[in-house]
């Protein structure tokens, strides 16, 4: 699988985040407790996202989730932002095409860890093949992650509403009432 390239920095998904929610940097700030200068030092990298101001950040979508979670794991591969062609029928067929190639490694990790009980029991193919595996998962995982920050940008789905374990998203109350 190539390496897909990532936004360089949590302050650029941080602009990012805010850009998408079409709300002025001046009400985002006074709705998570924060001044404006706060906000536009963690969007430069000049600080870091306040701790007491990243739950509620967090909330504005799930880019602004996803460069609160980059930031306190580090995890690019995970939480990082693709820079790929954001249409949502390429990132559709992209994660199709990782399906397959996950679907194909999956098929053969029983065998390699049938009787296999920790590392020590795995020969240096096998270490190899479960790492690669992983990795593939991890790249599917951001993968997945990414639509879900396409479509809830495109479609205003209310996805972190969702993700925070609070009450349905409007738009599928609405539907559902039609």
């Amino acid at each position: 699988m190539i390496d897909v390239p990532m936004v360089d920095s949590i302050g650029d998904m941080l602009e990012l985040a805010m850009m998408c929610c079409n709300r002025p940097p001046k009400a985002i700030a006074a709705d998570i407790g924060y001044s404006v200068d706060t906000i536009y030092a963690a969007c430069k990298n000049a600080r870091a996202i306040p701790n007491k101001a990243r739950q509620k950040l967090s909330q504005l979508n799930s880019i602004a989730a996803s460069a609160v979670a980059l930031e306190a794991t580090g995890f690019a591969k995970l939480f990082g932002y693709q820079k790929v062609d954001r249409h949502v029928q390429s990132m559709i067929i992209r994660l199709k095409k990782q399906d397959k190639e996950i679907f194909i490694l999956l098929e053969d990790l029983p065998v390699i860890l049938l009787d296999k009980n920790d590392r020590n029991d795995l020969s240096e193919i096998e270490l190899n093949d479960l790492e690669h595996t992983a990795h593939r998962l991890i790249d599917r995982a951001n993968s997945t992650i990414n639509l879900i920050m396409e479509l809830e940008h495109k479609y205003g789905l209310g996805v972190t509403q969702y993700m925070q374990g609070k009450e349905k998203s409007p738009v599928l109350t609405h539907r559902r009432l039609s």
